[in-house]
């Protein structure tokens, strides 16, 4: 006998795809008597899996075959929730007598799984729901204003790969009507990269105002961020002062991927990369580097997580950074908006549905 795991995976499918062999397959189970059969029954005793106790209930022949299953069936019958499942295990029922002494037992016990899985299924949904407040209160994080600054178009977003992420953009109105522009990519996914990078957006907003050096700036928080986190917690992060009236871009990339200034220059796009700096934030002390870039009217400025140019296709292929420049060429006449929105449809595009285990963050800038 093949193990249990096998026809449950097997059957699953199977009602799906062919529902006839799945009950050719389930009563081969159910009529070798052996211990399999409730080794089967009892893994689909979850909520989950409505489809399989359809099949099950659908499957039974006569009296005698329900009147042997009847303990399941009056434990599944208080946990199902699909309609369809719920009518044919009613049916299977009627008539059944189920006051032996071993029905009994194999009942009660049915019902212990059943109400073991009832609190494990009220404990995720607890989990659930406060994973859904964390949820509210990161996007509340992100940027809700965009500070005005002359000559300067820009834009970003955020599509976290769960319910919380590690990923992080923002923007920071300063002194003398300059624009302070991070994002940055948290180590790990879930609560903890998240918290993680709640404690980075809230170093930032304090120094970011009253540190006029954005090196001296990467410096402090790196210190704090290097104090405060676990060894094995980092973050990449690109921080950048614009000011408009220079349109000059002074930055510091710690570890971050490369920011794109895609210029046009006779007729052909350019493609430039901010990348002076230093390593990763939080992993070391370190002391950066400041870097500075100097805008002509019309530059466009990407910036990007690798979400983004890792976004993964059904056959494991990655969009890449190439693709992403190259289709990112053809948004260079348009407002910021409508090209971000292009980027990220075009990475989704490619992924074609296929899960994605990253965050995608992006942020877009063009100088007037």
């Amino acid at each position: 006998m093949q193990p249990v795991e096998f026809f449950h995976e097997r059957l699953l499918r199977l009602a799906v795809e062919d529902p006839r062999e799945a009950r050719k397959v389930f009563l081969r189970v159910f009529d070798s008597d052996s211990s399999a059969l409730e080794q089967f029954l009892g893994q689909i005793s979850s909520p989950a899996d409505g489809r399989l106790r359809h099949l099950v209930a659908s499957a039974l022949r006569n009296a005698r075959d329900k009147e042997r299953l009847a303990p399941y069936l009056i434990a599944w019958h208080e946990i199902e929730t699909d309609e369809f499942a719920k009518r044919a295990i009613a049916a299977a029922l009627e008539g059944v007598k189920t006051d032996s002494a071993g029905q009994t037992a194999l009942a009660q016990e049915v019902a212990r799984l059943t109400t073991a899985i009832g609190r494990e299924m009220a404990q995720r949904e607890r989990l659930n729901r406060e994973l859904e407040i964390a949820r509210e209160v990161q996007e509340r994080l992100f940027p809700q204003r965009l500070p005005p600054v002359l000559g300067l178009e820009y834009c970003g977003q955020c599509r976290p790969a769960r319910e919380v992420g590690g990923d992080y953009y923002d923007f920071l109105g300063l002194p003398g009507g300059r624009l302070g522009i991070a994002i940055g990519d948290v180590s790990g996914k879930g609560v903890g990269a998240a918290l993680m990078m709640a404690s980075l957006e809230a170093s930032l907003r304090a120094l970011a105002p009253v540190i006029d050096d954005p090196a001296e700036l990467m410096d402090r928080v790196n210190t704090l961020v290097y104090q405060a986190s676990a060894a094995n917690r980092y973050a990449t992060l690109f921080y950048a002062q614009y000011d408009p009236a220079n349109r000059r871009l002074s930055y510091v990339n710690a570890g971050h991927n490369p920011p794109l200034v895609l210029r046009n220059c006779a007729g052909s796009c350019q493609v430039l990369r901010l990348e002076t700096g230093g390593p990763v934030i939080g992993l070391l002390p370190h002391r950066y580097q400041r870097g500075i870039f100097s805008h002509e009217p019309g530059d466009l400025v990407v910036l990007f997580t690798d979400g983004i140019s890792e976004s993964m296709n059904v056959g494991n292929e990655e969009w890449g950074e190439e693709r992403m420049i190259e289709f990112a060429k053809t948004c260079h006449g348009l407002p910021v908006v409508e090209g971000m929105g292009r980027i990220l449809a075009a990475a989704q595009a490619f992924a074609a549905g296929a899960p994605q285990h990253d965050d995608m963050t992006l942020v877009v800038l063009r100088i007037a």
